[in-house]
Formats: C-alpha cells, sequence, structure tokens
C-alpha cells in the first residue's frame, strides 16, 4: 500500500461550523471592543458558537452574540475567518469560525451566565494585551486596519428564476421558482443582520419577489427602481448606485447578474472583486461598506 492509498483510508476530518463577532461601540478615544471572559477556560476572547442545525453563519453570528452578552448588534464588514485543529487526541477535527465586525445596536446589561461570567469594554490597545490568544490579537488587528463606522450597500442577486426556455409569458413577469422562494424567505434573517434598511428592486417580478418577504417582515416600503433593470442604461445605474453611496443610508438592492458588473465598473475594487472569484450565485450579494460615500471594503454574502 502506498502513501496515497493511505491518505485515501484515513477519515475526513469533521468539520466544525462556528461564527463570531468583534463586537464595537464608539468611545471617547476611539471604539471600544467587547471581550468575554469563559470560566471553564479562564480566557478572555471574543463571542462566537456553533450553528445550530438548518442555520447559517450570520444568523449564528448575531445568535451566539446575543446569548452570551445580551447585546443585540448589526453586522459590519467581514473579518479574516479562522480554522484550527480542535481534535484534542480524539478523531480528526477542524473548526472554522467566521467572524464580523458587528456595532453594539442598543446599550445592554450583561447578564452572567454559565458559558460567559464578565464582559468588559476596553480601548483595542487594552483589549490586545486583554485578549488571551494570538489568533483574536492577529482578529483584532484586521479589525483595525480599516474603518468599522460604515455603512452597508448589498447588491443582490435575486433568487432562482424559472429558466427563460420554460417561460413563455413576458420577460418582466418571469417568476421564482419554488427554491427562490424559499431562499427569498430565507434571506429575511440574513438581510436583517444589517439592520434597517432602504429596499430597492429591479422593476422585473424575480427582484419584487426576492425582496418582498423581507419589505412584508419589516413593515418597510419597496421601492422600484428602473437602473436596476435588465437591460437598463449602465450609466443610469452607476448614476444611482454613487447617489446612494453619497447618502450613506444601508440599502438593499435587488437586481439581476448581468447588471451587477456594470455597477461596479467604477468602484476601484471592483477589479480585485471579480479577479479570482465566481460570479454571484442566486440569493448571494456583495456587500459594499461604504464611508464618506467611499467603499472602503466588499463581503460576499451567502446565505
Amino acid at each position: 500500500m502506498n502513501a496515497a492509498d493511505d491518505a485515501a483510508d484515513q477519515p475526513a476530518p469533521i468539520r466544525v461550523r462556528a461564527a463570531g463577532c468583534v463586537v464595537w461601540r464608539p468611545g471617547p478615544a476611539g471604539p471600544e471592543v467587547a471581550l468575554i471572559h469563559r470560566p471553564r477556560y479562564d480566557d478572555w476572547s471574543f463571542p462566537k458558537g456553533k450553528l445550530d442545525e438548518g442555520e447559517g453563519y450570520v444568523q449564528a453570528a448575531i445568535r451566539e452574540v446575543r446569548e452570551e452578552t445580551g447585546y443585540p448588534v448589526v453586522l459590519g464588514r467581514r473579518l479574516p475567518t479562522q480554522v484550527y485543529d480542535v481534535s484534542f487526541g480524539g478523531p480528526a477535527r477542524t473548526k472554522r469560525v467566521k467572524y464580523w465586525a458587528a456595532q453594539a445596536a442598543v446599550d445592554a446589561d450583561f447578564q452572567p451566565n454559565s458559558e460567559v461570567d464578565r464582559l468588559e469594554w476596553l480601548p483595542l490597545d487594552g483589549a490586545t494585551a486583554r485578549l488571551t490568544r494570538q489568533t483574536d490579537r492577529d482578529l483584532l488587528q484586521a479589525f483595525a486596519a480599516a474603518p468599522v463606522d460604515t455603512v452597508p450597500v448589498l447588491l443582490l442577486r435575486h433568487a432562482e428564476a424559472i429558466p427563460r426556455k420554460r417561460w413563455d409569458g413576458p420577460e418582466l413577469e418571469r417568476p421564482l421558482t419554488g427554491r427562490g422562494r424559499n431562499d427569498a424567505e430565507a434571506l429575511v434573517p440574513v438581510l436583517a443582520a444589517y439592520g434597517e434598511a432602504t429596499l430597492v428592486a429591479s422593476p422585473f417580478a424575480r427582484c419584487v419577489a426576492t425582496l418582498t418577504p423581507t419589505a412584508r417582515a419589516a413593515g418597510a416600503e419597496l421601492t422600484l427602481e428602473p437602473a436596476l433593470g435588465e437591460g437598463s442604461d449602465p450609466d443610469a445605474g452607476r448614476g444611482w448606485l454613487r447617489g446612494v453611496l453619497k447618502a450613506g443610508r444601508t440599502t438593499v438592492a435587488c437586481t439581476h447578474r448581468p447588471v451587477l458588473p456594470e455597477l461596479l465598473a467604477e468602484s476601484p475594487l471592483a477589479q480585485a472583486m471579480h479577479s479570482g472569484r465566481r460570479a454571484l450565485a442566486p440569493a448571494e450579494a456583495w456587500v459594499l461598506h461604504a464611508r464618506d460615500g467611499h467603499v472602503v471594503a466588499v463581503d460576499r454574502l451567502q446565505l
């Protein structure tokens, strides 16, 4: 038996999925971050935890922060993912933790619990000194490397629609598939994680249907924007996006796969976004994090 055979006989590592946040609030000299103390490990770290069955990373990050700190948060930009071994002498297991910067939405009272007995708000230097693990200090460094007081603009590709060749009606009315309708519902808590938002859609039925559940859940108006429609003037779409970035208000806009590259053509990050990255799948989004009208970071949002 050769080395390749030996490798093939090894069981695949069990992958543990988890999510968390670097929670921050404005302080007198810059952002302060929340550190938690876990008595089981006697360590200082950031709130995080494993995904529940059927749960996505975004929902898990929001839930775990609320459970461990008592704070509701609004998501900001993505931070580096941590991957590390958690076998501890047993079967091979790796843990993958996705992190976000997240602003505390309200002032809350921390209540000690079985997992977390202390919470402290610290400036970045103090937090760096307090954190137990180097990996968390690296995460904090990534947090501090770019602005966190940003405004998200989400450019969402509509959910899965019936293929053109199977639809005999007007293109404007081509609807979502059953999977697309399910994904539209699944987007509701994911989009809500970015806070109260202006909701905008291309006039095409598949875009309207993608954001309708979110609008209904939020009790918000869904505005139709012709500049986001398939076949629209690219200059109009780019002008619309410039206006949204300048306005500085959280926005979720649903559009079409062919429109997205045109919208982003003027962005200095466009080349980096598309270099080596696949196009958005249905119901995925680019999250543009803007400050003073300029995009400072871009994430991919997936269900």
